[in-house]
């Protein structure tokens, strides 16, 4: 294993992943364009200690302001990445994402990837508020170039909007970043809670919080789990689908099935639900009307 940043140890396919983010935040900078590392980027270099081994990364995901978004995506082209192929059946569902992939071909054998952000998330399924979540945001470094990063508790919900995406399929991992979040970020769970109200992921924090209550009971997390007034019968549905770090335990019914039962319960209520329900039919719609229209 190699050392990089504050001692902790990762693997040397993510030594080469942090030495290509460090030049496109050099890049970055000279262009007055800011980046804020997310999830393994920001966590490996921020409140995992020496011996913490988080595993390899299988990219870098990185936040970017939405008016840098096409400058963004310039840079990365000049940079010699390339843009990872779309999905045919859904091109409107491509161009409106929140995110987007960036390859670069080390080699024959090897190739990186950048997942750059213009949003956490679909604004249509959380509302948060960005010009104040940079606002909050604070000038760091990543291995000597500099670049932004997100408060704790901020990460804390994005890492919790993250498993939701995933169906907290298999969650331990980001259920120990949540827990190193807590006891090296001095995450402020109050302040936690009361953003998980205003980004509408109650459910989720509620659920995400009850994972890392059972592997770290010592953190004292019931009355933050009690103050977010998650239903009692929400509360049932979650805890018997995700019933502990293993994961969603109908996993092997498929993901239109997790989707089915899962995702309703995990949103804040008939009114998000509706609507992004909502907007996921239009944009399907959408994406059905192209393709039609290709032929």
């Amino acid at each position: 294993m190699l050392v990089i940043n504050r001692r902790v140890k990762i693997d040397p396919g993510t030594i080469i992943l942090f030495h290509h983010f460090r030049r496109l935040l050099e890049a970055a900078a000279r262009e007055g364009i800011e980046i804020a590392p997310l999830k393994g980027a920001h966590l490996l270099t921020s409140v995992y200690g020496p011996d913490e081994d988080r595993g390899p990364l299988a990219d870098v995901d990185f936040l970017v302001r939405p008016e840098d978004w096409q400058r963004t995506l310039s840079l990365l082209a000049r940079l010699g990445f390339r843009p990872r192929r779309r999905m045919d059946d859904r091109p409107v569902t491509g161009e409106e994402f929140y995110e987007t992939g960036y390859i670069l071909d080390i080699n024959e054998d090897h190739r990186i990837l950048f997942e750059p952000h213009r949003t956490l998330i679909q604004p249509q399924r959380h509302p948060i508020d960005y010009a104040a979540l940079w606002d909050r945001t604070g000038e760091s470094t990543f291995d000597g170039a500099p670049c932004r990063r997100l408060t704790h508790e901020d990460h804390f919900l994005y890492t919790v909007i993250h498993m939701t995406t995933h169906r907290f399929l298999s969650p331990a991992r980001e259920v120990r970043d949540l827990e190193l979040l807590v006891r090296n970020g001095g995450v402020d769970l109050e302040l936690v809670v009361r953003r998980a109200g205003e980004w509408e992921c109650r459910r989720s924090a509620w659920l995400a919080l009850g994972l890392l209550d059972r592997r770290a009971p010592d953190l004292g997390l019931r009355r933050h789990r009690d103050s977010l007034g998650v239903p009692r019968h929400v509360r049932l549905a979650l805890e018997a689908l995700v019933p502990g770090e293993t994961g969603f335990v109908c996993a092997a019914g498929g993901l239109r099935t997790q989707e089915a039962l899962l995702w309703p319960w995990l949103m804040d209520g008939p009114g998000p639900l509706l609507r992004f329900g909502r907007y996921y039919a239009r944009l399907r719609l959408r994406d059905w009307l192209a393709r039609f229209s290709r032929r």
